[in-house]
């Protein structure tokens, strides 16, 4: 797999050397995996996690995941806090567009207070056949059918290579950590 990710990487053009990735980790196994493959390449990089505080302490629990990554990785974590729901219901939105907003809204300001010139998220190809799925039930037109990017402006997709079976094998051949969310199964 880091074969691949490195391949992946030089293949799509994704970032170089003098880049410095802020790598947005959710305490999932996606971003888990995201951030050891990252802890294996010569390149700086930082951690993200909004805590959206929805699912009560199993979101406090995600965090404290995180924080626990930061500190085995030596690498600077960024967290905050969001009243989600409230936010929601102030911009008469649903919470997923709203959690979306904020957190991509507090990810430019890391980056311009931080010098961080990529944000990678932990995409990956079954997100990719979500995506397509989702834009085919809407009716998209033709640029609907591309699916996700593996680079859109700051945003890099590194993992977008991978499947979530090969994601799930490297993190229990790994022994890596992750928390699962429930609700990502709704």
């Amino acid at each position: 797999m880091l074969k691949n990710f490195q391949e992946n990487i030089r293949k799509k053009q994704l970032f170089s050397k003098k880049d410095i990735i802020l790598l947005t980790v959710s305490g999932g196994v996606d971003s888990c995996v995201m951030l050891d493959l990252f802890s294996q390449i010569d390149i700086p990089i930082a951690i993200a996690h909004c805590n959206f505080c929805l699912r009560g302490k199993e979101s406090d629990q995600d965090e404290k995941l995180v924080r626990q990554l930061a500190h085995k990785y030596k690498v600077k974590i960024h967290v905050k806090h969001f009243d989600t729901k409230k936010e929601s219901q102030e911009k008469n939105s649903s919470i997923q567009m709203t959690a979306r907003n904020l957190r991509y809204a507090w990810f430019d300001s890391l980056c311009k207070t931080n010098n961080y010139t990529q944000i990678a998220t932990a995409h990956h190809q079954n997100d990719v056949i979500e995506t397509l799925l989702f834009n085919l039930s809407k009716g998209t037109g033709i640029a609907g059918l591309h699916g996700i990017l593996h680079k859109s402006g700051k945003i890099i997709r590194p993992i977008l290579f991978a499947s979530k079976s090969d994601i799930l094998t490297y993190a229990k051949n790994n022994a890596l950590e992750w928390r699962d969310d429930a609700s990502n199964q709704e």
